[in-house]
């Protein structure tokens, strides 16, 4: 196993899954070609305007950015044409990918969407070897979950096709979903031997590194309101699966009893920032600031100040229920501050002991939660952070899930030749 190329629409650089399991596999002797799409979906903008732009992003790891089209904001019909553009592009492009890199020994074909699945095989097939089905989303069943469509939806069938036919195509699936083998087991086809569990992972190392050398700056009103108020904090995006307006009535909750030594720092942004500023200045939340986004290490460092982190889902005990891989529970864990989830699901916040869980939608409960671990004395603090950290570094450390991919990849390609 030399050459591995991985089809993930919505990849990145920095922090991203494949970006940080492709620098790992380097270091165990594998070239890894990444291609995304280079039109960004959080920042509704192309990156390159070049129709195939190509750039070596580390050792041994180069990235495909395709100019995929329509651009489109939303979920609507001009997202999944761009989607399938995907395949138009990796098609087009596919010899002259073949003449840059050489035949890769493995793909993978990574979901946000199933177009990157049918690209993946029809490589792998060509090439004869491993087609390795990467689930990170199921489709349909998140459509019909999180958005109400009927499974008889046009795209539903569509979609529910594409999967069937890369679940009985691929010689191994890989899920970041805990329990999605649970959902697989409806496929007579799918071998629960060929399924894996490979979560997003964490760099714990380089983390390490950032609190250890204590170089990183936050912007300056953040790091005076961290310095001057025990604050729970939460950092991610403004939207309302991750429910941070529950969490501005869990602050209002604490300033009606009273409790103004409890601050609340949300960081990030989302199309929610203006609706939460509002709830917080019609209420007068004195105790609530919100924040810009700021970057991976600067996060680091802000939850490492922080006096527990905040994180909350939608209550989805379909979707949630197979298994949670957030990369926010990643980072708050490691950080060493307790963090209080609410989610209705099995988590890794319960299981590893390294917060509190309360149910979802439960403001009050969420709030007596912040106030039970302020509450808590220093010792019993850092014990319960220190719970979350051994977790992250035990099971959820890049290095680790790099070694178990590899070892998935060369089972496949082992049975390829015989």
């Amino acid at each position: 196993m030399k050459k591995l190329w991985i089809l993930n629409h919505h990849s990145g650089l920095d922090g991203d899954r494949h970006f940080e399991l492709a620098k790992e596999l380097v270091k165990q002797g594998l070239e890894v070609v990444v291609f995304m799409s280079g039109y960004s979906h959080r920042g509704e903008t192309y990156l390159y305007e070049k129709e195939a732009a190509v750039r070596k992003v580390a050792e041994g790891v180069h990235y495909v950015w395709l100019h995929t089209s329509p651009a489109y904001h939303g979920n609507g019909a001009a997202r999944i044409l761009n989607m399938m553009d995907y395949s138009r592009l990796m098609k087009k492009y596919e010899k002259k990918f073949y003449e840059r890199f050489g035949r890769p020994d493995a793909v993978i074909g990574s979901s946000v969407h199933p177009f990157a699945w049918e690209s993946a095989y029809g490589i792998a097939r060509k090439c004869g070897v491993p087609f390795i089905c990467e689930i990170r989303d199921f489709w349909p069943l998140s459509f019909i979950e999180i958005y109400g469509w009927s499974k008889y939806h046009p795209i539903c069938l569509l979609f529910s096709a594409l999967e069937r036919r890369a679940y009985r195509r691929a010689d191994a699936v890989v899920t970041t979903m805990e329990f999605g083998y649970q959902y697989l087991e409806q496929f007579p086809y799918v071998n629960r031997e060929r399924v894996f569990w490979i979560p997003n992972g964490y760099h714990t190392d380089q983390i390490d590194q950032v609190l250890k050398e204590g170089k990183t700056k936050l912007p300056e009103e953040l790091e005076q309101y961290l310095s001057e108020h025990w604050c729970a904090v939460y950092a991610g995006s403004f939207v309302d699966s991750e429910r941070p307006l529950d969490m501005i009535d869990a602050a209002a909750y604490l300033k009606k009893q009273g409790m103004d030594q409890i601050r609340f720092a949300f960081i990030g942004d989302g199309h929610l920032r203006a609706q939460m500023e509002e709830k917080v200045k019609k209420e007068k939340l004195d105790n609530v600031r919100i924040f810009g986004r700021i970057e991976s290490d600067q996060v680091a460092a802000a939850l490492a100040r922080a006096g527990a982190c905040m994180a909350a889902l939608k209550d989805d005990r379909v979707l949630n229920d197979l298994g949670l891989s957030l990369n926010k529970l990643n980072d708050y864990l490691y950080s060493g501050t307790p963090t209080v989830f609410a989610c209705n699901s099995v988590n890794v916040v319960g299981e590893s002991g390294g917060g509190i869980v309360t149910p979802c939608s439960d403001p009050t409960a969420f709030a007596e939660a912040i106030l039970r671990i302020y509450r808590m004395t220093e010792e019993e603090r850092r014990e319960m952070g220190e719970k979350g950290r051994r977790e992250i570094r035990e099971k959820y450390n890049y290095a680790l899930l790099a070694k178990q991919y590899l070892e998935i990849l060369n089972t496949c390609a082992d049975g390829k030749g015989r």
